[in-house]
């Protein structure tokens, strides 16, 4: 039986592009494009959605890359149907289609373990609650199927990462992108700064000052995933002491700075502090690691001291520890989950439907500034929007998901030194800090990282007790 060889070449796909471009361009910028419009669309774009759909399944890096580099561009979308179509949605799309070959050509079968199934259990809340809980199911069950959408990107890399070699390329994949962000996002800063060009920054963000997201849905997502990957190059540059990758922890450092997410600094510094004594405690890091690290960061630092420091004084001078509700972005969050809250106690079951937060209150309503739009508002807090969304139950699935990937890598990392996985513990410890101020499972970002964790797990963890649970 023929296979699907990674050194076969594929058609020059160059004119096909040409093409797409050029009727992506004329449908998208003419006032009216006739009813040929979206067929001419369509005729361009299916060969180029098959093509794409052959080099990823015949090339497992590009594969990662594409899944990769789409999760760290939620900022950008197309209007299609009423619905936000992000670079993500359409790559996980494709990549579901080429998943297919790969599973064919394993040398063996996927080892799903007990985290897996609480997640399809809670993917079928969120269907199941959208449907019959929520004021619009129509909308809400939209949403929901981009949720489930953007939680296929973990069941991907279980199957595209669930062998060794590719894990670990999977994990550098993961933190060069989050050195292409963080480069990426100090281009944004400095351009506003120095030319006030608006690409990449929320103008009226911080109120006198703009915010940095780079091509992250906004700037505290920004310095959640600039974080969590600067760690992960940390125990990466340890592990192996190769100099890129303290060019990548110089890059991810500046990205979490600028983001200006005081949750993100926060979380920044106690997993470093975490790293530090993990590190020395396993013998993984030495002062000379640690001299080569703080001279990086410290050169960061003082390029970027002159302009970010007026920043955070301002931005840190608003906060009171006596009274928490001075500062306005802590009020506006506060008084989101209050309205929140009164919504839970509606349905305290099943909650309310997928992001149906947005459909009861508007940001205008809930105070976002003297320019906030009828837009609905969101939930700024990761537990409190899966039970607003999915109630009590939606709730304990969640958190049992959690558990069975968080105890089984606890496991693995107190019985062996695992420098790939305690790197993305170490990370995911950075998004449940952050995403408490922000939220981010509705995102593609935050599922690539829970199904690495995922894949170290099934991977590593003995194989008589991959299905058992490893809480026993």
């Amino acid at each position: 039986m023929k296979t699907l060889s990674p050194t076969r070449s594929i058609p020059d796909p160059t004119s096909l592009l040409f093409a797409a471009a050029a009727a992506l361009a004329w449908v998208l910028l003419s006032r009216d494009p006739g009813p040929a419009g979206p067929w001419l669309l369509g005729a361009v774009m299916v060969p180029a959605a098959g093509i794409l759909i052959y080099v990823f399944a015949t090339h497992i890096g590009t594969a990662f890359w594409a899944l990769l580099v789409t999760a760290a561009m939620s900022r950008f979308y197309l209007e299609i149907g009423g619905l936000k179509a992000r670079p993500e949605h359409i790559a996980i799309g494709l990549l579901c289609v080429a998943a297919f070959f790969h599973w064919k050509r394993r040398s063996g079968p996927v080892r799903w373990i007990v985290a897996d199934y609480f997640l399809l259990a809670y993917v079928g809340l969120n269907l199941f609650s959208s449907l019959t809980m929520s004021i619009e199911p129509g909308q809400t069950l939209k949403w929901a199927m981009q949720q489930v959408l953007v939680i296929m990107a973990y069941f991907l890399l279980r199957i595209l990462a669930g062998e060794k070699q590719r894990f670990r390329r999977a994990v550098r994949v993961l933190v060069a992108v989050g050195a292409l962000e963080g480069a990426y996002a100090v281009l944004c800063f400095y351009s506003n700064l120095l030319f006030r060009t608006t690409f990449g920054v929320e103008i009226d963000q911080y109120g006198t000052f703009p915010g940095t997201y780079g091509t992250l849905y906004e700037a505290n997502i920004l310095g959640a995933f600039s974080a969590a990957c600067l760690v992960m190059a940390l125990v990466l540059y340890f592990k192996e002491r190769r100099m890129r990758y303290l060019l990548v922890a110089g890059l991810t450092y500046a990205g979490t700075i600028i983001a200006l997410s005081r949750a993100a600094i926060i979380a920044s510094a106690v997993a470093l502090a975490v790293l530090f004594f993990v590190g020395k405690k396993t013998q993984l890091i030495d002062w000379r690691g640690v001299r080569a690290v703080g001279l990086t960061l410290l050169v960061a630092s003082l390029i970027l001291a002159s302009a970010i420091i007026p920043l955070y004084v301002e931005r840190f001078s608003t906060v009171e520890v006596s009274d928490i509700s001075a500062d306005a972005d802590t009020a506006v969050r506060l008084v989101t989950y209050v309205v929140a809250i009164d919504d839970i106690a509606q349905h305290p079951v099943l909650g309310n439907g997928t992001a149906s937060f947005q459909l009861l209150v508007s940001n205008r309503e809930m105070g976002f500034g003297e320019g906030a739009d009828d837009a609905g508002a969101w939930i700024g807090n990761v537990e409190i929007r899966v039970l607003h969304d999915t109630g009590a139950v939606g709730l304990a699935v969640f958190v049992c998901f959690l558990i069975y990937l968080a105890v089984p890598a606890w496991r693995l990392l107190r019985k062996e030194h695992n420098a790939e996985l305690l790197a993305l513990m170490l990370a995911a410890f950075i998004y449940t800090m952050t995403f408490q101020a922000t939220e981010g499972t509705l995102l593609t970002f935050s599922w690539v990282h829970l199904g690495l964790i995922a894949c170290a797990i099934s991977i590593d963890y003995p194989k008589d007790k991959v299905l058992r649970e490893p809480l026993a």
